[in-house]
């Protein structure tokens, strides 16, 4: 998985400024950042979804507001957005009219190497999907690799730990070459899992760690989901098989990123 251009969700009340800052931690220094708003009326116009209250911040909300009133409430956040990152020279704004996570597919368009990010959803899985999170969608549906960040807007120390999970397969190789080559651009602790007595390719899984820096290999008699959300790591990086729709139910990747309290990078 590489990492070439960083594409980030900016959202009402500041979320995604947590995303950008930690996206540009675990990418080569000087990769492009492009925050997104998304001028969305629907969400706007009906400010209290399934899942309970949201915070619009100084979204203006109800029928009355216009889509000039979204979009100059979009662009202050991402001004603020911008601003949270520093004077990196590197750093684009886009408003798109409509949802976030199609927004965040278009600006990444067909160039391969970019990193969707966002903040974690706050709500379930299961009820994320009904919602339209965007960070469920994009799990859900997307081919490219996704950061859901959780944590403050300062992420000058991440990661300190960076966990991956190993099971000889080829995505979770894909996520362990990840995390050691952030672990090794960042100087951060490195801590492979595998859980114990679930088809573990042992062999696969040497071979995969003899390409990495120095780690700790943490084997665990849990569950996929349990070791790798109890290890301890502020990063946790998982492998996707590339499951989409009904298929993906079950996906070990997706109830990682909504369980964790970590933030969670599905490499792909």
């Amino acid at each position: 998985m590489r990492i070439e251009r960083i594409v980030c969700g900016i959202g009402a009340g500041g979320t995604g400024i947590a995303a950008a800052a930690r996206a540009a931690r675990i990418a080569p220094d000087g990769a492009p950042i492009i925050l997104v708003g998304a001028a969305d009326y629907g969400a706007a116009a009906m400010p209290q979804p399934l899942g309970g209250d949201i915070d619009m911040g100084p979204m203006p909300v109800g029928p009355m507001a216009t889509l000039d009133d979204l979009e100059d409430a979009v662009r202050a956040e991402l001004e603020r957005a911008a601003q949270a990152l520093g004077d990196r020279a590197d750093v684009a704004t886009r408003i798109e009219v409509g949802s976030l996570a199609p927004a965040l597919e278009g600006a990444a368009g067909d160039a391969e190497g970019v990193l969707l990010a966002l903040d974690a959803p706050l709500e379930g899985r299961m009820l994320g999907i009904i919602d339209g999170d965007a960070g469920t969608w994009l799990l859900h549906e997307s081919a490219r690799p996704i950061l859901l960040a959780r944590g403050p807007e300062d992420a000058a120390d991440f990661p300190r730990v960076v966990v991956a999970g190993v099971d000889g397969s080829p995505s979770s190789a894909v996520a362990a070459e990840a995390a050691g080559e952030i672990a090794a651009r960042r100087g951060a602790e490195l801590r492979l899992v595998v859980a114990r007595g679930r088809g573990v390719d042992h062999h696969a899984v040497e071979r995969v760690r003899a390409r990495l820096p120095a780690h700790e290999l943490v084997e665990d008699s849990r569950s996929p989901v349990h070791a790798l959300t109890g290890a301890g790591g502020d990063l946790i990086v998982v492998g996707s098989r590339g499951l989409s729709g009904l298929r993906a139910l079950g996906s070990v990747s997706e109830r990682v990123a909504h369980g964790a309290h970590a933030s969670v990078l599905v490499a792909r």
